[in-house]
């Protein structure tokens, strides 16, 4: 390695135990009146959800009458797979979605085969434009699009029984990077053919920061393993059965491998960027136009209900909440719980718990941290952390992507608008960030190399692992 050093990743894994020591400010504006936004177009919703930790907002909304008092009547609807929310959105079924917060990308570049609108159109005479564009608008397609951020960390990285047995443990266990490196390096190496490591979609942001991860310690994502989407009863089989290696994936479903003895956390991507994007608030464009009131009151809802979710005070009536079966798989271990209050179990295949301090491995709306200070909030659309996505798709060539676009920063404001954000913020009395791109500094990543959205191809060119 030469561009990403792991002996720059040394300095943040030795921190990496004390990294954030966070003060929770959680809001309490959930007491005071609702905003009046202007008469709903429609007071109805269907929103989807997928049984993981970070619908907790969605869910409190729910169930402690944030979109009641904002004059909505929202079933919530659980969904398998993150695929089946989108499928469901984009046939109607739904007003709006919990979903991943690369997704809106995802759709945009896959419809678009690779190229932006921008790009296809230089082709083009100029006749041949108009009759597209007119056909396209016939056919009634709608982009997704997001409307704020449900909440910012919260995934881990997990392997299987076969690792623990080859020696490798989870990062608090080394004693130097040098010996997680080391053994990491080396096992997934000497391995006769790549293992499966199972992810939840191609667009999810384990996908993106596992890839990083694994390329700071100079192991090839692409050819040292496979990457392969399962549901998790795939994922359980398949651990069980030794065919997977691992997963990457958000909570509640790592918390029930560890219980069950199947696989132990590598590492949580709180430690691979801090602060990184998660989920989202998504509707489509068409909806979003259509019923522009209706999104502000849900949004509101929602906020309010995210910080809710930070108040340290309402942890215990949390966990009760998302444990119902409407939102949670039956039977699930509930150890996941305790990391509402800042404690995360490691696990270990010997069955000995490895808890570890982490106030921040998921934050819903603000606490004090040294890379999350005011006005910045996990709800707010950074337009930088889209651009990171593209360099990341790029890099792997998804959708057909082989060069950053041209045009990003136009499809990045169309896909991740800030305005009906920024009416609700203010009605808060939030303070907004100035602009919507931001550096992220060396110290956010594990390899501690700087984003600067500004330069997106000099820091893509920088990476020697890549598709």
């Amino acid at each position: 390695m030469k561009r990403r050093q792991f002996l720059q990743y040394s300095t943040l894994t030795a921190a990496g135990l004390t990294f954030a020591a966070c003060t929770n400010q959680g809001s309490t504006h959930f007491t005071q009146p609702p905003a009046n936004f202007g008469k709903l177009e429609k007071t109805d919703l269907k929103i989807g959800i997928v049984s993981s930790l970070d619908c907790l907002p969605l869910v409190v909304a729910k169930e402690k009458g944030m979109f009641k008092k904002y004059g909505l009547d929202v079933t919530l609807v659980k969904q398998p797979t993150w695929e089946q929310v989108q499928q469901e959105l984009q046939g109607g079924k739904l007003d709006a979605a919990q979903t991943l917060f690369a997704m809106p990308l995802w759709e945009y570049f896959g419809s678009q085969g690779g190229k932006s609108r921008q790009d296809e159109d230089a082709d083009k005479p100029r006749r041949r434009r108009r009759r597209d564009r007119d056909l396209e608008k016939s056919k009634g397609t709608a982009n997704t699009v997001a409307l704020m951020g449900l909440n910012i960390n919260g995934n881990s990285i997990s392997l299987s029984e076969v690792a623990w047995k080859a020696g490798l443990r989870s990062r608090p266990a080394y004693n130097t990077p040098y010996e997680l490196q080391e053994g990491y390096n080396k096992f997934f190496r000497e391995l006769k053919q790549p293992p499966v490591f199972a992810i939840a979609h191609p667009a999810a942001m384990a996908n993106y920061t596992t890839r990083y991860w694994l390329g700071t310690m100079g192991i090839d994502a692409e050819r040292d393993l496979k990457f392969q989407v399962l549901a998790p009863d795939e994922i359980t089989a398949g651990l069980a059965s030794g065919k997977v290696i691992g997963y990457a994936t958000d909570e509640l479903f790592n918390q029930q491998t560890i219980a069950d003895n199947k696989a132990f956390t590598a590492s949580i991507d709180r430690d691979i960027w801090h602060g990184h994007p998660e989920k989202i608030l998504a509707t489509l464009d068409t909806w979003l136009k259509d019923y522009p009131i209706t999104a502000k009151a849900m949004m509101a809802a929602v906020l309010e209900a995210c910080q809710y979710c930070d108040n340290q005070e309402n942890v215990t009536t949390l966990a009760p909440i998302l444990g119902k079966s409407e939102y949670t798989n039956p039977g699930s271990n509930k150890n996941w719980q305790k990391i509402l209050t800042g404690n995360y179990n490691y696990g270990g295949i010997d069955s000995k718990a490895l808890a570890v301090k982490v106030p921040d491995f998921q934050i819903f709306h603000f606490q004090s941290t040294n890379y999350l200070q005011q006005p910045n909030h996990a709800n707010f659309l950074w337009h930088s952390h889209a651009a990171w996505v593209i360099t990341q798709m790029v890099r792997w060539q998804q959708q057909k992507l082989t060069a950053y676009p041209q045009n990003a920063d136009t499809i990045i404001k169309q896909l991740y608008p800030i305005a009906a954000y920024t009416d609700i913020a203010k009605s808060f009395g939030l303070s907004m960030p100035k602009g919507q791109l931001k550096i992220e500094q060396p110290e956010m990543f594990i390899d501690r190399v700087a984003f600067d959205p500004n330069k997106a191809v000099e820091y893509l060119n920088g990476f020697e692992l890549r598709a």
